[in-house]
C-alpha cells in the first residue's frame, strides 16, 4: 500500500476534505462550548438584575414574582453546570494528612 505514488493535487484534495472534516467536529465542540458559557452569562446577569431590584422599594407581589424569578435562574444555572467537571480539585492542607482510612492524622 505504501507503494503507491498519487499525484500531489490529488493528495492535496484528499487532505483537505480530512482537514476540512476534522476541524467541523472541533468547530461543532467549540461552538458547544460558546453556546453554553453564553446562557450561562445570560442567567448571571439576570441574578444579578433580580438582586438589585430586590434592594428597591417593591410591593409584596413584585417581590414575590422576582423571588421566583431568582429562582428559577438559580435552578437553571445549577443545571446548566451540573455536569462541568470542577476545575480544581479541593486538597487537604499541607498540615494534614489523610489516611486509608480517609480521617485526617496529625
Amino acid at each position: 500500500m505504501t507503494d503507491i505514488r498519487l499525484p500531489k493535487q490529488v493528495i492535496d484534495r484528499i487532505e483537505g476534505r480530512w482537514w476540512s472534516r476534522f476541524n467541523k467536529d472541533r468547530q461543532r465542540a467549540s461552538d458547544q462550548i460558546d453556546e453554553r458559557l453564553e446562557r450561562l452569562r445570560s442567567h448571571r446577569n439576570n441574578i444579578a438584575r433580580y438582586r438589585r431590584l430586590l434592594k428597591t422599594e417593591l410591593s409584596d407581589l413584585e417581590r414575590d414574582f422576582i423571588n421566583r424569578r431568582l429562582s428559577e435562574e438559580t435552578i437553571a444555572m445549577q443545571r446548566l453546570t451540573a455536569d462541568i467537571p470542577p476545575l480544581v480539585v479541593d486538597q487537604p492542607a499541607n498540615d494534614e494528612i489523610v489516611g486509608r482510612s480517609g480521617e485526617a492524622q496529625p
